[in-house]
């Protein structure tokens, strides 16, 4: 039996869609982020829901990313299954002038330009 604990993606968005009211108990909100660094670039499709499509309004087209997400899969009709990637967490990706990555949680943005001693 496997267990879904969360998962991973670091990329670099590549698009944005507006919120899609589905109903009036959903509704959902589509962002694409690729992975430039891989041999064999893909450009990935996550889904966000509910609250969540909010946490998408501080992120801009070629921003770096860390999208935390579940892997859900779901019945259709006429055994047609269809996999979501649904997105629970985003987060900004800075990398300092050591190529070390700081992650900051969405809506938490530090200008460190202001922190400078001089």
């Amino acid at each position: 039996m496997s267990s879904n604990t969360g998962l991973k993606y670091t990329g670099t968005i590549v698009f944005i869609g507006q919120t899609e009211v589905i109903s009036d108990k959903f509704s959902k909100r589509q962002i694409v982020v690729s992975d430039k660094t891989s041999e064999y670039p893909q450009e990935i499709c996550f889904e966000f829901n509910q609250s969540k499509c909010d946490d998408l309004d501080s992120h801009v087209v070629g921003g770096l990313v860390n999208i935390h997400y579940n892997l859900k899969g779901k019945l259709w009709k006429d055994n047609k299954w269809f996999n979501v990637l649904n997105g629970w967490k985003i987060e900004k990706v800075h990398v300092n002038t050591q190529n070390t990555p700081k992650v900051e949680s969405t809506g938490h943005v530090i200008d460190e330009s202001q922190d400078l001693p001089f």
